[in-house]
């Protein structure tokens, strides 16, 4: 079941746009930074693995918010 946008709380819109910034800020990360050294590489691939982790976690709460909202929600 798909919930058009406009319908989310606004709690859950900021949460949805937090999430995709994360996750776009994830995927291109390493189109911008140049790392030298293999500690730079690591700490790259450690801040990628952040950002897309908490894409990821944000994307799911907002997913169970949706749910548990419809499901309080009387049908009229």
């Amino acid at each position: 079941m798909c919930v058009p946008y406009s319908q989310h709380d606004p709690r859950t819109r900021n949460l949805l746009a937090i999430g995709n910034i994360c996750l776009i800020a994830g995927l291109l990360l390493w189109n911008f930074a140049l790392p030298d050294s293999q500690i730079q590489k690591n700490w790259l691939h450690g801040l990628t693995g952040l950002l897309m982790g908490f894409s990821i976690t944000v994307n799911l709460c907002v997913l169970r918010f949706t749910r548990h909202r419809d499901q309080n929600q009387p049908l009229t």
